[in-house]
């Protein structure tokens, strides 16, 4: 997987809640009943071919706002001198913002215990206007996980719906609040071990809600906090809604 793939798969995670979608090569055509956007992923500084396509793209789409997703900031001032008159506005995003490339641990998400995921997911809405992209129901774990994304964060709320579950015993000894915070790793059997190297003291490994193998470190080994370290990758299917 290229770079463009990786950060337009995490784009169509991101958007896909909000727009219906349709993709060609680097760009994405976004829209729903309120606007249209089209989002386009640039890695090299912008040449005039592309520059074009880019401008009959929009001519025909008709979008209100065009998101060049780069880290090089030319390819804004060269959208805006190519579209001229047209009422377009033009911003630029880093792929940064997305996602981080391999370089440092990604934040996977931050998990959430609550007693019902349906109220925790329009409190998301109400107060950041946000939308849930999918839900897992996780039967090894006895809950239901919803993700949603908040700006480059993802939160996965967890609501139980078995007495057994991890999650129902959190909530009845500490209430509603974060539950853990889970980290990517690049090489997961080679951390898992070195982590049992170390003496940490973990719970699994196991599959976690996306699919992903995932390993928990005991909170009284992390600072009171139980860390979730998950297999990099992406999961195989879609959410199920």
């Amino acid at each position: 997987m290229n770079e463009i793939e990786k950060v337009r798969t995490v784009l169509m995670e991101v958007l896909k809640p909000y727009y219906n979608i349709s993709i060609r090569g680097d760009t994405l055509f976004c829209e729903n009943d309120q606007k249209k956007v089209i989002y386009v992923i640039k890695i090299f500084p912008p040449s005039e071919p592309y520059i074009q396509i880019l401008k009959v793209d929009v001519m025909n789409f008709k979008p209100i706002e065009v998101i060049i997703v780069s880290q090089i900031e030319d390819w804004v001032y060269a959208v805006k001198e190519a579209l001229g008159d047209l009422q377009v506005n033009v911003y630029r995003l880093s792929p940064i913002d997305i996602m981080v490339a391999g370089f440092l641990p990604f934040s996977e998400h931050i998990g959430v215990a609550v007693r019902n995921i349906d109220e925790a997911e329009r409190k998301f809405y109400d107060v950041l206007g946000v939308k849930p992209s999918g839900r897992h129901r996780v039967e090894t774990e006895g809950l239901v996980a919803s993700f949603i994304w908040v700006g480059g964060t993802r939160i996965e709320l967890l609501e139980p719906f078995s007495q057994d579950s991890a999650v129902q015993s959190f909530l009845e000894k500490r209430g509603e609040g974060i539950h853990h915070i889970a980290i990517e790793t690049e090489d997961f059997d080679r951390k898992v071990e070195e982590l049992k190297s170390k003496g940490y003291k973990l719970i699994g490994p196991r599959i976690g809600a996306t699919g992903k193998r995932v390993v928990f470190i005991h909170p009284k080994d992390f600072m009171g906090i139980l860390l979730e370290i998950v297999e990099k990758g992406y999961r195989a299917k879609s959410f199920e809604h």
